[in-house]
């Protein structure tokens, strides 16, 4: 057997013995941006996100094998379920500048609106072709909903998202690195959007309006 022949049997088994399976959720924290003005909004979050998506519960990337890039294992959060991380790191972020967060499970538990998390795309492939350095490409797009407790948006914003291919020195980091970069420019346009003057007059006519319903 060739050198060559053996080499395009020994990677890719390498590849699927040693795959990543699991990443943490987590951000750049150093790269968060502060808003313009100090913040002392009071905000209630869905405990939750809702994940729109297709593909399975907690996926956040599969690995791909050979240069035909046929899908190999998947990639799933770590320790915290996918949706509950996503707000986890949501609900830090805000807190860290000065926003007075509260979770709810549900959103007639609550009092006042409630903001929704959507995730409406999250995947990540990393391909193999160029081992032992790792390509990976991928996107996620979040995006955000005010809800009242009785289940009606009140209102909405698209967040522009994150993605586009990284490379890694490390393989298997490729997956980690990938998430961590884009969560933390969609944690950036969330800090944006919700430290906006069109957001703070959409939260506080739907704060007073539900204080009017008591």
């Amino acid at each position: 057997m060739s050198k060559i022949r053996l080499l395009y049997l020994v990677v890719p088994l390498f590849l699927l013995v040693s795959c990543q399976t699991s990443i943490p959720i987590a951000v750049q924290k150093d790269k968060l941006v502060k808003p313009a003005s100090p913040v002392n909004t009071n905000l209630t979050l869905l405990s939750k996100a809702k994940d729109m998506r297709s593909q399975d519960r907690n996926q956040v990337g599969r690995h791909t094998i050979t240069v035909l890039m046929i899908p190999g294992f998947r990639v799933m959060s770590g320790q915290e379920d996918l949706e509950e991380a996503i707000v986890n790191r949501t609900m830090e972020t805000l807190a860290s500048l000065g926003f007075k967060v509260k979770l709810v499970d549900k959103l007639e538990q609550s009092k006042e609106p409630v903001l929704v998390i959507q995730i409406d795309s999250l995947k990540n492939y990393l391909f193999s072709w160029l081992y032992p350095i790792g390509i990976t490409w991928g996107k996620m797009e979040l995006s955000l909903h005010l809800m009242s407790p009785d289940a009606g948006e009140l209102w909405k914003a698209n967040l522009a998202g994150g993605g586009g291919i990284m490379p890694s020195l490390f393989y298997m980091s490729g997956f980690t690195t990938r998430v961590k970069d884009d969560l933390t420019k969609n944690m950036n346009q969330l800090i944006e959007v919700v430290s906006s003057k069109e957001f703070t007059e959409h939260l506080q006519k739907a704060q007073a309006d539900s204080n009017r319903d008591k």
